[in-house]
């Protein structure tokens, strides 16, 4: 992209003005950010023309800028950031990545981070903390205001990807016993209220939470009216130490729009909200997505060395997979070596047995994460598996049975091998799919992480044994 750039002849800075007016009259008509947007950014970047910068990064909103942030590369980044300086918007912070977001902080001297800091909620502040080194988040939470400050460190007290580091500490409640006349007055009269809420938690006199009101009910209620009387009562409280994969799972099961959540003796601590769920699946979805492939989420944005450090470990467990793998073809060179064909077919078997594994493989991993596969349905999922497995197997074995039968008309019996070793191998590879990640999962290992590289290696030292053993049998 910036060799496109580059060879740009110079606008006249009349004409970048007056190209700059053009795009933001577009953006008010479009939603999210054009290419023509970014390419401005990146002309009056490379030309170092801050005013057109700034003019144009002004009709952003918070989102649009965290994603042209994103779109730029890293030098682009950091120019930009420097040309924005004290006037970068706290709120876009959050939206960023979480891997552009450590690169655009390293940018930052230390007063611009405190500041930044001290205009975030509680649940983002702590977040845009937690990935820095113990020296540096010292630093920065000494100098910020007593009240954030309080809220940050009680929430890192917390463990990682829990309730209680996720949940926002800027929540509105009320005692219970409490009118409607008097609720409303504290609501109008209050200034240390949330920017924004919509649902108003009561709490008895030990501050443990006994229901939740909308707003809208609250307006409708007659001034007389005790809000016990008029709260929704059903509450389920989700206590601070609740992995934030359950919390998820809650919020889809009951259908909250927020949760309240309680410390070990009840108290009502912190809120977690829509918002802050929809983070959550996204991020755990990409975690596993990633993980499954040996990845990391984020490497979008990282450096080459970064990613092919991080990418080693899983290459070298399958490059021992692999090896396994060829240990089982060398124990039958000298089949192989009387009939070549072998080695022709061999990998067809192995192959689709990686594939149906990996079918398999996705489905349970989903499960886990989604709670659906539960000590009930286990046995089921497992019989229902090996059938498909097996149907399969019969489908594709007939017909590569058939394909070898006709191509290779002098080794009749080579279609009865790959035929057999193939309904064996998709039938182990679709039981090794569901039972590698339920014993991984059952060890406390993320199955995501671990399982296909044991499945690799089933499915194809399992395929080559098979089909290699069949042939030593029936053939010689």
């Amino acid at each position: 992209m910036k060799k496109n750039v580059k060879s740009r002849k110079p606008i006249l800075k009349s004409q970048r003005k007056k190209h700059a007016k053009e795009l933001l009259d577009s953006k008010k008509q479009i939603l999210g950010l054009g290419p023509k947007i970014v390419n401005s950014i990146l002309i009056g970047l490379n030309e170092d023309d801050k005013s057109h910068v700034r003019k144009i990064v002004e009709g952003l909103d918070e989102y649009d800028l965290a994603k042209l942030i994103e779109a730029l590369d890293v030098d682009e980044r950091k120019k930009l950031i420097d040309i924005l300086g004290d006037h970068i918007d706290p709120s876009v912070f959050p939206e960023l990545n979480e891997v552009v977001q450590e690169q655009v902080i390293e940018s930052l001297d230390e007063n611009q981070i405190v500041n930044i800091v001290n205009e975030l909620d509680s649940d983002d502040a702590v977040e845009l903390l937690e990935h820095m080194d113990d020296d540096e988040q010292k630093q920065i939470i000494s100098q910020l205001s007593p009240e954030l400050k309080y809220q940050v460190k009680s929430s890192l007290h917390y463990p990682e990807d829990s309730a209680g580091r996720i949940m926002s500490r800027e929540f509105v409640s009320m005692p219970d016993d409490w009118t409607v006349k008097e609720a409303k007055k504290y609501l109008l009269t209050e200034e240390d209220l949330p920017d924004e809420f919509y649902t108003v938690f009561t709490v008895d006199e030990k501050m443990h939470p006994t229901g939740e009101l909308p707003l809208d009910k609250l307006l409708r209620a007659k001034a007389n009216d005790t809000l016990s009387n008029i709260i929704n009562g059903e509450i389920v409280p989700v206590d601070v130490y609740t992995d934030q994969e359950e919390v998820a799972h809650m919020f889809r099961e009951y259908g909250w729009r927020s949760a309240v959540v309680v410390d070990t003796k009840g108290h009502l601590v912190g809120v977690i909200n829509i918002d802050d769920v929809v983070d959550i699946v996204h991020e755990e979805v990409s975690e596993d997505i990633m993980h499954l492939s040996g990845a990391e989420e984020g490497d979008v944005y990282k450096s080459v060395n970064h990613i092919w450090r991080s990418r080693i470990p899983w290459l070298i467990t399958n490059l021992f997979a692999t090896i396994l793998a060829s240990s089982v073809v060398k124990g039958f060179e000298n089949i192989i070596a009387q009939i070549s064909l072998l080695a022709v077919l061999m990998p067809i078997v192995a192959s689709m047995g990686g594939t149906t594994g990996n079918q398999t493989l996705a489905v349970v991993v989903r499960a886990l994460a989604t709670k659906e596969l539960t000590s009930r349905n286990t046995l089921r999922m497992i019989g229902k598996e090996f059938m498909v497995g097996l149907l399969n197997g019969i489908l594709f074995a007939s017909l590569i049975a058939l394909i070898t039968w006709f191509v290779f008309p002098k080794y009749h019996d080579l279609s009865i091998v790959i035929g057999v070793a193939m309904v064996c191998n998709l039938c182990i590879a679709s039981l090794g799919g569901i039972l590698i990640p339920l014993i991984l999962n059952k060890l406390k290992v993320d199955p995501a992480v671990s399982s296909g590289v044991f499945l690799i290696a089933l499915t194809d030292s399992g395929g080559y044994f098979i089909f290699l053993g069949l042939a030593k049998f029936l053939l010689f």
